[in-house]
């Protein structure tokens, strides 16, 4: 009698169990009305916001559509202005120059063939090059008053290698031409594409603050220049840029908040976020032109305006701070601006939940990226479950996706970040036929699908919301001692 008193008992607290469950997804059903979420992501990925570019009054018209939505579910208003959604993001653009050339041997390098500028401004010089088999070498060689040319290693590290430069500009040197040559093995003309356009950096434009150190790459696969600079004892330059220019660029975080339940779990809040930029519109072979960003990142962009609806009414214990953050696709730099400038201290800060994709391979699972980094995980995993879908962590570890999207902001300064993906199992012809291209438009994708992982991430910010725990990383993640740092912990 007692054992099966026992298992009446344990029967009934689990069904009990899964009746909760029900209603809490039954209320996640009732609340996201499916044609409503639908239209607003046809309308942010409609060829009429022309792909939602960095700086574009379109992206503007997205961002304010956002700020109306968060309005319209009650969000407390986080924005610059009082009773307003937007943060100001400065945003300065650099245009490359018009025109720009070395000369040197009788050859002419010139912009956009065979010459790219990094950094610098508009000049005219004439002088004379040095030549260092090292850059390190910088303070035994006479570079005062010369241009530095060395043989161009390392792509990647060169973009970076910032202490390098000054440091050659404290020595006297008047500029460093990098040759790319055979070795790099990044194709010259993907570099020209991305480097030899208009960029986006974040900060002020300050007209008094010099151009700094004029660094420029120039390509040379026959290894005839290497061999001239070592074979001259004093070789003459000319450098000659021209049309360079800086403006500044309106941006916007679209910020608010929803107070959380409990009196003292309500301190502590977890950042829901997505991108809303997307490309906007790029010259191509075709006749559409206009990269319409459905699933990087409309998808992502809507599922934030969901979660903001239904969290809107239905709060968790923890508060939630809702942001569409801008200008991902240019380097993560509204992340990194909220970090730097939040709009609630970062320490009250226990949790950012990203949203961003770039497609999907399979419907029935999620991927969470990445498993091991956060004790969130089993959270995840039941919200997936309760909507019929499974979770994946990052099954391409190579392509460092992680740092590759603006959780890894949130991350950088220490607060548990991850991002909430759609199924990528590999990156094959299921991804790039639309990442980034411009047939990534609504009608390519499935809704079944989408409808899921939408509900799923609400679910799994609600788990996370009432958890009787705090999200932290877990033990030795790279970002631990960061987190260490930010919530002062021994």
């Amino acid at each position: 009698m007692k054992k099966e008193f026992t298992f009446l008992f344990l029967f009934a607290l689990g069904l009990l169990g899964s009746q909760a469950l029900n209603a809490q997804m039954a209320r996640i059903n009732q609340t996201i009305d499916p044609l409503e979420a639908e239209s607003h992501l046809r309308f942010l990925t409609s060829d009429e916001l022309k792909g939602r570019n960095t700086g574009s009054e379109e992206l503007l018209i997205a961002g304010r559509y956002i700020a109306e939505q968060f309005r319209r579910s009650g969000l407390i208003p986080l924005g610059d202005q009082e009773g307003d959604y937007l943060q100001r993001v400065p945003l300065h653009s650099a245009v490359p120059p018009s025109e720009a050339t070395v000369s040197i041997f009788g050859k002419d390098f010139e912009n956009g063939k065979d010459l790219l500028m990094l950094n610098g401004g508009n000049l005219t010089l004439e002088t004379t090059a040095v030549y260092l088999e090292d850059l390190q070498d910088y303070e035994s060689a006479d570079v005062k008053g010369k241009v530095v040319f060395t043989v161009l290693q390392n792509p990647r590290s060169a973009l970076r290698n910032q202490d390098q430069i000054t440091a050659l500009e404290q020595a006297g040197a008047k500029g460093l031409v990098q040759i790319f040559g055979s070795g790099p093995g990044i194709p010259w003309q993907l570099l020209v594409n991305y480097l030899n356009r208009e960029r986006l950096g974040v900060g002020e434009i300050n007209t008094e603050e010099k151009a700094g150190l004029p660094h420029l790459w120039v390509r040379d696969t026959t290894n005839a220049l290497v061999q001239e600079l070592k074979g001259s004892a004093s070789s003459a330059l000319s450098v000659k840029i021209k049309g360079v220019h800086k403006k500044m660029v309106k941006a916007f975080n679209i910020v608010g908040k929803i107070e959380g339940t409990d009196p003292q779990l309500k301190k502590e809040h977890i950042v829901m976020c997505a991108h809303y930029d997307h490309v906007g519109i790029q010259k191509g072979d075709g006749q559409d032109s206009i990269y319409n960003g459905t699933r990087d990142n409309g998808i992502g962009t809507t599922g934030l305006i969901n979660a903001a609806k239904y969290f809107g009414e239905h709060p968790p214990k923890r508060s939630i701070i809702v942001i569409a953050l801008t200008g991902e696709e240019k380097g993560l730099l509204g992340s990194q601006y909220y970090v730097n400038d939040p709009k609630i201290p970062l320490e009250e800060t226990v949790f950012a939940f990203n949203i961003d994709n770039s497609g999907y391979t399979n419907t029935e699972v999620v991927t969470l990226l990445d498993t091991n980094r956060t004790n969130i995980d089993a959270l995840v995993f039941q919200a997936a479950s309760e909507v019929g879908l499974g979770v994946i962590g990052d099954r391409m570890p190579s392509q460092n996706y992680y740092e590759r999207s603006d959780q890894v902001s949130f991350a950088s300064a220490g607060v548990p970040a991850v991002n909430f993906k759609m199924s990528m199992t590999a990156y094959d012809e299921r991804i790039t036929k639309y990442y980034h291209q411009p047939n990534d438009e609504f009608h390519t994708v499935d809704l079944d699908y989408i409808h899921k992982y939408w509900k799923s991430y609400i679910r799994a910010a609600e788990l996370i919301g009432n958890w009787n725990k705090k999200p932290y990383w877990i033990k030795g993640d790279k970002f631990e001692a960061a987190g260490e740092k930010l919530y002062n912990k021994k």
